[in-house]
């Protein structure tokens, strides 16, 4: 990898850490303009957001150490510091990952309430925090003894570094496919147009980047050689910046419609803006001002088990009832 690359590295990593804080700015704005509350999704975001900083930091250390350069070309202190920084950045970056994960599973926990569905999530929750676990215990104790890692020259013995590097890559996006298709089930369930499905079905895939950022990073591996470190490493290294700063991104991207939905109201006239103020939102279902009235039966919730408790935040108000719905008063009158 050509040395001049090392600004294309620093380049793109902090673009997308940008970006990422941008979209969890507009994220906790969606939710402040739609009235809704704040949820442990949303605070595991922002945890998620604190430790791509860290991942962020990491990767631009490891540039100034040599990252990107050939490792004949750098002093042996830059190799030894290049290689502590490798396991900081290897758990740093899978515990990023996993508290990305963790925070779309508890969106999910908080949108459907079909059993099938969340005891899918507390599986997925399962197998990613045993996964972070796991890659941080390897990454910690990838040689005997520890300090091999960075020292060579000491008596011992490591694993196999790229194997290692592949196989950690092989569950991330089993459970980035899982996390994404997981939705498409219940929304296919509901008694909507095919048309109307398919769209909610494309807001959860908005997240499909991440997906990609995942198998990228996965093929990019397949360069990496331990006897020159420091060069083969250096394109994996960013492609981790950017599958933490894109899931960040991707598991903002379907709350985002309230935001966007005043910014298209701006350009509607009086009268619908004025509607929009008074939360009228049709026949067909209700806005998050209703569900402070007391409780609410979705269309077809007995059949479908779909509940959308946080703020209209999908196009479901617009779902066409397929039976008579009922509204129980917070305060049930006598009979």
């Amino acid at each position: 990898m050509p040395a001049s690359q090392q600004s294309e590295n620093r380049g793109a990593t902090i673009t997308i850490t940008v970006l990422a804080v941008a979209f969890v700015i507009l994220r906790f704005v969606a939710r402040y303009v739609r009235g809704t509350p704040y949820g442990i999704d949303d605070y595991m975001l922002v945890l998620a957001l604190i430790f791509t900083f860290a991942v962020l930091g990491i990767n631009l250390a490891m540039v100034a150490h040599g990252l990107g350069v050939h490792k004949s070309e750098l002093p042996p202190q830059h190799l030894e510091t290049v290689s502590k920084l490798l396991i900081s950045m290897e758990c740093v970056y899978c515990t990023t990952v996993g508290i990305i994960k963790l925070s779309i599973l508890a969106m999910y926990r908080r949108i459907f309430i079909d059993r099938v569905t969340r005891v899918a999530t507390l599986i997925l929750a399962a197998v990613t925090i045993s996964w972070v676990i796991s890659i941080n215990f390897v990454s910690i104790f990838q040689c005997t003894p520890v300090a091999k890692t960075w020292n060579p020259t000491l008596p011992g013995h490591c694993i196999n570094l790229k194997g290692s590097f592949i196989g950690n890559a092989v569950p991330n996006i089993m459970t980035d496919i899982a996390n994404l298709s997981l939705p498409a089930r219940q929304v296919w369930k509901l008694h909507a147009s095919l048309t109307h499905r398919l769209a909610v079905i494309g807001i959860f895939l908005l997240g499909s980047f991440v997906v990609f950022a995942s198998i990228y990073r996965f093929v990019t591996l397949f360069k990496f050689q331990p006897s020159d470190m420091t060069w083969t490493l250096s394109e994996t290294n960013a492609w981790c910046v950017i599958e933490v700063g894109s899931g960040i991104i991707s598991a903002c991207l379907p709350t985002l419609r309230p935001l966007l939905q005043l910014v298209s109201d701006r350009f509607n006239t009086s009268q619908g803006t004025q509607s929009q103020s008074h939360g009228q939102t049709g026949e067909s279902g209700f806005d998050s001002r209703q569900q402070r009235s007391g409780r609410r039966y979705w269309p077809g919730e007995s059949t479908t088990h779909l509940a959308f408790k946080s703020g209209d935040e999908l196009p479901l108000n617009s779902i066409l009832a397929t039976r008579a719905f009922s509204v129980h008063s917070a305060h049930p009158q006598n009979e």
